[in-house]
């Protein structure tokens, strides 16, 4: 080999190189073809390709053509994440001309796409012109399938407010807010898709198709021919939706059946350089066989009269336009061949190839860069150079024509690589050196930037839909129907109506919301209140005073926890140390936070009650083990309970390993163990030889007395109930707790919120980890078949979820049916504890394929071999349960799937189905938390303490019940508290309210309103008028009418005024008796300006302006209003 030539530009048709050294080659490459394309095997290789490209040159245009992440004609739909990805792939081909790498798999070779001249024709500027029209743009939308939402986020959607419209192309990189002035466009602002405000003002924004699936008139023509013509069976509802331009979950499916023609991707390759592997050949006949067998199990009328598979010939033809190169793994001495590289150090002993290394820096002239994928290998590496007194050099990119003989420096450079290699360019000879051939790899996590704020913790506002159930603070608890603008008095104004008892009517005014809080979506419903009775208001005065016990408790508990105080912690430093830096992996720095305060809780002399809330795997049990090890090392006992015996099992396995290089002794405790091991577990604990004891339910159960207890762990909080917890936190009340959840019950979570105990978010995901991706589907049993054979396909696992034991033995007759040969159990809680255990181990040693159970798997099981999951009718669990249940996969770096099975003609409701969008678009790890969130404002929270779960949440609702409760705290610990609980009635004449032309949903008016209530100051309400006005454009006068009143109120509730009217003369204002601390001051005032302030009977007083204009009154109020605030705050001084 080193008499071959050194690797020139021109290149030849077959090029000899390294696997671990193509996206080097092709990042060369890309100096002499300006467009080049690679088709790999698969999509993992595809994905860890372009990883290796960027991280050579970061400046290089690489284009990604992503695999469909379903099978077409299988009642499921491509999830959005790689709809956005194809249809900017097809952007970027048609209309990027830069210096660009092409990517795909053969998969994605094989299968047609979208005509080539249909995407071209579609693309449309927005500009200052009179073709833009309002009409135009929105029916471009609507046509080429973008997504009308209330606030545009995402890619693909757009939203309509009045005379603005909001869009989001998918080629470009920030959404477009476009205002109208009539039917021409007024401005052109980019705008922040988290915030909503307008950023940039530009002049023109390009439109693209949101997909490659456009259900157009004549993609349904089409569609319904071909439906017929290949006779599709079990597919009607599909069939009749579409149709009637209805689309269901899944109706992306017929993607191959709605263009009269179809294309190759290689059509949109005009002008690139092909290199292919030398078996590129047997790889496409192999993938061609794959797909033709999917299809000919679904339809095989289809296959046979169909050619949405591309056949060879039709490939060979277009790559023969073209300039083609074959990449080969082997030299042949031919002119035709050419040697880019060759792999080195192929010993599979590690210590040879250091040897053989070292060899070659003193006697062989080669440059050589060592590769490392992770921080902590790249420490392996500089420690071993500096250990052999080699100098180095880090380098943040590879430079090729910096590649030279001379230079003998050893340069380290971040850069995943298989196996080493020598690259000859340049007329030297590179030694690329792979970690893999020198090193046991370590995989570690990269330290993330995220910052969990924890006084921040939920910025999502609690919605009023149409129907919901409210409370209101004065009439109980009634039902909202919606907004009804009345005329009262000539001047139109909106209220919220409100059903209570027998169909009666009640109407607030919109500036009085406040009043109003959301009930909660228990799906308990309790009556409505009857106005005009005091049955509320006893039932209310009943709650406040059990609230008193409970608040009484809260604050005795809280007093208790701080009076007592706990021991202060302190680790043993020097093994605490070495404990930490054994951890296997890089700490992320959600976790370095965590650690961090539970050191801080140990050390504070008060004792800890933190909620560690994850998503599994993100390092948890890490947490618990730092935080174990510390109380263990400085002579506490640890308690860790788990809800099952497999997790109790599991925990010991791992703190067993992570213990193992100290001497401290862990035991558990379930009711497997025997009963003499029982009473040796419990005469160590007593006798405090064992320092760890982690159990189920049993360290609840037996007489268990600790020597010296000082920690508590609580694995998977959501399973255990309150009492449980209370007898846990009984064995020492100044015990330190640590809880562990990803998914925190609504109770739980609020105890957070509200402070009454801490919680850390750990939301940086392991490496390697892959989001699941979850399919919303018709149930099928073609599907559900090609779903089972998928996963047995990869060696994998499956759960199939049911929600009710009856459903088990139904999906057991279909299983039996549809797959004989299939090895399954079934699991439920019904069955005796050792049937339990025995189908759990047999799951575990993989005895069986497939587990039918109900949602009992939701707590804890870690099987990395499962990794699809389907759940029969979804719509019966919780939005948290349904996260848990999801999360049962995914548990590794393979790919998972979780498939929501719905009923064919099912209706659900609304609720049930914003459960089921929320579940199926989450595209992100770590969204634990936000669910959990989410399922505190659908679900409401319960009772914050004591055996009651929902407690008496029900009777008031779950926003007044915290209210109540916080309320009640301040009253018991004799705080300064005023009421809240009224609002000044304010009228000033005119019209005042949101039209319907200005913001058209009827839910973000309520949105709006209810923001608008809870405004304090009048500086919030500017910052709201400015978001508003760039939102929507400018304020009607009704709405900016609306402000006004608001801020009159704001200084009305301040100074105790109840009422404002309106006269001819000026204002009559009405205090609230026996609430005015500045009476002498204002009486003083009046008596020296009779011609300005008239007293009144009834603590009112009539305030007469100059002016009569209406806007000129008003300043002249809020000057009064700003005078009684001073006279107020004087008095206050003066009391003080």
């Amino acid at each position: 080999m080193e008499s071959c030539s050194y690797f020139k530009l021109d290149l030849k048709p077959k090029i000899s190189l390294s696997k671990s050294s193509v996206s080097l080659f092709l990042c060369y490459a890309l100096k002499k073809h300006k467009k080049l394309a690679y088709f790999c095997d698969d999509s993992f290789s595809l994905k860890r390709l372009r990883d290796e490209i960027e991280h050579i040159d970061p400046t290089v245009n690489i284009v990604v053509f992503p695999e469909l992440d379903c099978p077409l004609l299988s009642n499921l739909s491509p999830t959005k994440t790689i709809i956005k990805e194809r249809i900017l792939c097809f952007y970027n081909l048609i209309f990027n001309q830069s210096k660009t790498i092409f990517l795909a798999s053969i998969n994605s070779l094989l299968l047609k796409v979208i005509p080539k001249q249909r995407l071209e024709n579609k693309r449309l500027k927005i500009s200052f012109n009179k073709i833009n029209t309002f009409e135009k743009i929105n029916n471009y939308l609507i046509t080429q399938m973008y997504e009308r939402v209330e606030f545009v986020r995402n890619p693909g959607e757009y939203a309509v407010r009045g005379d603005i419209i909001d869009i989001y192309s998918p080629n470009e990189k920030h959404p477009l807010r476009v205002l109208f002035d009539l039917d021409e466009i007024e401005s052109l602002f980019l705008f922040d898709k988290n915030t909503q405000k307008s950023k940039t003002k530009i002049d023109e924004y390009y439109l693209f198709p949101a997909t490659e699936i456009i259900f157009d008139d004549d993609a349904i023509k089409n569609f319904r021919e071909n439906y017929r013509k290949f006779k599709f069976n079990n597919k009607e509802e599909y069939y009749n939706s579409i149709s009637n331009k209805i689309l269901l979950p899944g109706s992306d499916q017929f993607y191959p059946m709605i263009y009269d023609k179809y294309d190759s991707i290689l059509e949109y390759l005009s002008n690139y350089c092909f290199f292919l592997a030398s078996d590129f050949e047997n790889m496409l006949k192999k993938t061609k066989k794959s797909l033709e067998d999917d299809f000919a199990e679904i339809n095989s009328l289809f296959l046979k009269q169909n050619n949405f598979i591309s056949n060879k010939s039709e490939i060979d033809k277009i790559l023969k336009r073209n300039k083609v190169h074959f990449l080969y793994n082997y030299f042949f001495n031919d002119k035709n061949f050419q040697l880019f590289s060759e792999e080195e150090f192929i010993s599979s002993d590690k210590n040879k190839n250091k040897i053989k290394f070292l060899r070659n820096i003193k006697k062989v002239n080669k440059q050589m860069i060592f590769c490392f994928e992770s921080n902590s290998n790249r420490k392996q590496i500089t420690n071993y150079l500096n250990n052999s007194n080699l100098k180095f050099e880090e380098i943040d990119k590879i430079n090729f024509s910096d590649l030279k003989p001379s230079d003998r420096k050893i340069k380290i450079f971040n850069l995943s690589i298989q196996s080493s290699f020598l690259l000859k360019i340049n007329n030297s000879d590179v030694l690329f050196l792979s970690e893999n051939d020198f090193f046991n790899k370590i995989t570690k996590r990269k330290t993330a930037k995220y910052k969990a704020n924890a006084d921040n913790l939920i910025n999502e506002f609690s919605q009023l839909s149409v129907g919901d159930l409210v409370v209101h603070i004065d009439h109980g608890v009634g039902k909202f129907i919606g907004l009804r603008n009345n005329d009262i008095n000539g001047f139109n104004q909106d209220f919220i109506e409100i059903q209570y008892h027998n169909n009666d009517k009640l109407l607030i005014p919109i500036e009085n919301l406040e009043l109003i809080s959301r009930y909660g979506s228990d799906d308990k419903n309790p009556n409505l209140d009857k106005l005009g009775l005091q049955n509320w208001q006893n039932r209310k005065a009943i709650i406040k005073n059990k609230i008193k016990d409970i608040a009484k408790e809260l604050v005795r508990t809280a007093a208790e926890r701080k009076l007592i105080k706990a021991d202060k912690i302190l680790p043993n430093k020097f093994e605490y140390e070495k404990f930490s830096s054994l951890f296997e992996f890089t700490e992320t720095s959600d976790q370095i936070k965590a650690i961090e305060q539970i050191e801080n809780d140990f050390i504070s002399g008060n004792p800890m009650d933190r909620l560690i809330c994850g998503d599994v795997g993100f390092g948890k049990t890490e947490i618990a083990m730092r935080a174990a090890f510390i109380a263990a090392s400085a002579g506490y006992q640890v308690a860790m309970i788990c809800p099952k015996v497999l997790l109790v099992n599991q925990h010991f396995s791992t703190f067993r390993k992570r213990f193992s290089n100290f001497n401290y002794q862990i035991s558990k405790i379930s009711r497997l163990e025997s009963s003499a091991d029982k009473e040796e577990i419990k005469k160590k604990l007593s006798s405090g030889l064992t320092n760890i004891i982690i159990g189920s339910h049993a360290l609840l159960s037996e007489k268990i007395e600790f020597k010296k207890l000082g920690l508590i762990i609580i694995d998977e909080e959501q399973s255990f109930g309150v009492q449980q917890k209370e007898k846990l936190k009984k064995l020492k009340p100044n015990c330190h707790i640590l809880t562990l959840s990803a998914t925190p019950i609504p109770r739980t979570l609020q105890s957070s919120f509200l402070k009454i105990r801490q919680i850390s978010l750990i939301k940086t995901p392991p490496v390697n980890r892959i989001n699941i991706k979850t399919f919303l589907m018709l149930y099928d049993d073609n599907f559900l078949k090609k779903i089972i054979e998928l996963e047995l396909k990869r060696k994998g696992q499956i759960y199939f979820v049911t929600p009710r034991i009856n459903d088990q033995f139904l999906i057991k007759k279909k299983l039996i049916k549809i797959f004989p040969k299939l090895k399954f159990s079934i699991i439920n809680g019904k069955l005796n504890a050792n049937d339990i255990e025995q189908i759990y181990s047999d799951f575990f040693e993989k005895k069986i394929d497939l587990l039918i159970s109900t949602a009992m798997i939701e707590s804890g099981l870690d099987n990395s071999n499962v990794n699809t999951i389907i759940i029969d009718k979804p719509y019966l669990f919780g939005l948290s349960q349904l996260y848990q249940l999801r999360g049962r996969v995914g548990r590794s770096s393979v790919q998972a799937y979780a498939y929501l099975m719905l009923e064919k003609n099912i209706n659900l409701n609304e609720d049930r189905m914003t459960r089921l969008k929320i579940i199926s678009k989450i595209e992100k790890l770590g969204s634990g938390f936000s669910i959990a969130a989410r399922d505190l404002d659908m679900r409401g929270g319960g009772n914050i303490i004591g055996s009651e779960q929902s407690g008496h949440i029900r009777e008031v609702g779950v926003e007044l019940y915290y209210k109540m409760i916080n309320e009640t705290i301040n009253e018991i610990k004799n705080l300064d508290l005023s009421e809240t609980d009224w609002s000044p009635t304010i009228r000033l004449g005119f019209s005042f309210n949101i039209p319907d032309n200005y913001v058209s949903n009827l839910e973000t008016r309520m949105n709006i309103y209810r923001n608008i209530s809870q405004i304090t100051k009048s500086s919030e309400l500017t910052d709201m008028i400015d978001d508003l006005i760039d939102r929507y454009g400018k304020l009607p006068e009704s709405f900016n009418n609306l402000f006004k009143i608001i801020e009159i109120k704001i200084l009305s509730k301040s100074n105790n005024i109840k009422k404002i009217d309106e006269s001819i003369s000026g204002y009559v204002i009405e205090f609230r008796e026996g609430k005015i601390d500045y009476a002498d001051k204002l009486i003083s005032f009046a008596n020296s300006n009779p011609q300005k302030i008239r007293l009144l009977p009834k603590s009112k007083i009539m305030y007469v302006t100059i002016s009569k204009e209406k806007i000129k009154k008003i300043i002249e109020l809020k000057d009064f209003l700003n005078l009684i605030s001073r006279f107020q705050n004087e008095s206050q001084s003066e009391i003080r």
